[in-house]
């Protein structure tokens, strides 16, 4: 009897390592996108090409389509996407986008604590900063 609570014990315990271990690896790699687009947006509009842009745009999207209630930024993303791979692409049109964008990145970062609050506010003002590089 012991032997099966010791299992099953065991076995919950394994699996809670395993959910945490994921979380932390999903906290990592959402932390790691934070960071790669600050570095990108704060290099000013000169150090970013459109396809650095969109490669940017398909990570966040791809993290992004997983959670329904950020489908509407999922939205946007897609909408900054095709401007940046078009063959022409509309500046001011980008820079309201990322502006709007920014917006939401600070009204999110209010539902979060700690580190990840800090992350998406200065995220937040990357945006803004740069949307105001492009009108």
């Amino acid at each position: 009897m012991l032997r099966v609570g010791t299992g099953l014990v065991g076995g919950l315990a394994l699996q809670f390592a395993h959910a945490k271990k994921l979380v932390i690896m999903a906290q990592t790699k959402a932390d790691k996108l934070i960071d790669s687009t600050i570095e990108a947006l704060d290099g000013g509009e000169s150090s970013v090409t459109p396809e650095d842009g969109a490669s940017l745009i398909k990570d966040w999207i791809t993290a992004l389509e997983k959670e329904e209630s950020l489908s509407t930024v999922a939205d946007e993303l897609q909408e900054l996407h095709d401007q940046l791979t078009g063959k022409e692409p509309d500046g001011k049109k980008i820079g309201m986008l990322l502006k709007k964008l920014g917006d939401q990145t600070a009204k999110a970062a209010k539902d979060v604590d700690g580190d990840q609050q800090e992350s998406l506010k200065s995220l937040a003002e990357s945006l803004k900063e740069f949307s105001k590089e492009l009108k």
